[in-house]
């Protein structure tokens, strides 16, 4: 389906086909545009402003597990791991982080997770993705339930508890990923 095609029917659907102008065709051109239902694409319309698109899975009554996807990253392998999640009963966010320095993207997912209404979750993240998680836990790290880390630039030194980090290999599988990120989500010390 071609961007214009796309637009339209985003308009369409979000209920701005008759009153939609240019003004919103620079934010929905820049957003990610989920292909799944229209409620992803409704999502996908929202997020079109300061908040990240992001995709979701499994049963929103479920423990969060936040998969931060770094400026630029397909989902690919992390749209397994979110599936072998949403099979567990875990409801899964993939937030597609902008690009900007760590720091802001440590806030970006804390915010992420305040305008979902979300209390903490555990996070994970693969390559550039993994130190804005690490900045997250930083920023809050009573927001944090857990991290999965796979493959970032710099171990983590220090910050949290060894049994709320699972550092992973670059090469982690969609089932190592999942599997760890079940086990924090699983043993995490949860205040809600």
């Amino acid at each position: 389906m071609n961007d214009k095609r796309r637009f339209l029917l985003l308009a369409a659907i979000s209920g701005i086909a008759g009153s939609a102008s240019l003004a919103f065709a620079p934010a929905l051109a820049s957003a990610v545009l989920p292909q799944g239902s229209a409620t992803d694409a409704l999502r996908a319309v929202a997020a079109a402003g300061s908040a990240p698109a992001y995709h979701t899975a499994g049963p929103e009554d479920g423990r969060p597990i936040v998969i931060a996807l770094a400026h630029g990253q397909h989902p690919g392998q992390l749209n397994q791991a979110a599936t072998l999640l949403a099979a567990q009963g875990f409801h899964v966010l993939l937030p597609q982080l902008r690009d900007a320095a760590t720091k802001e993207l440590g806030q970006d997912l804390i915010s992420f997770i305040d305008r979902l209404h979300l209390p903490e979750a555990v996070f994970v993240g693969t390559g550039a993705a993994s130190e804005a998680v690490q900045a997250a836990a930083q920023v809050r790290r009573t927001r944090v339930v857990g991290q999965v880390l796979a493959g970032g630039t710099t171990e983590p030194a220090g910050f949290g508890a060894a049994d709320t980090i699972k550092w992973l290999t670059t090469d982690a599988t969609p089932q190592q990923i999942a599997a760890a990120a079940a086990t924090l989500a699983r043993q995490g010390k949860w205040r809600t």
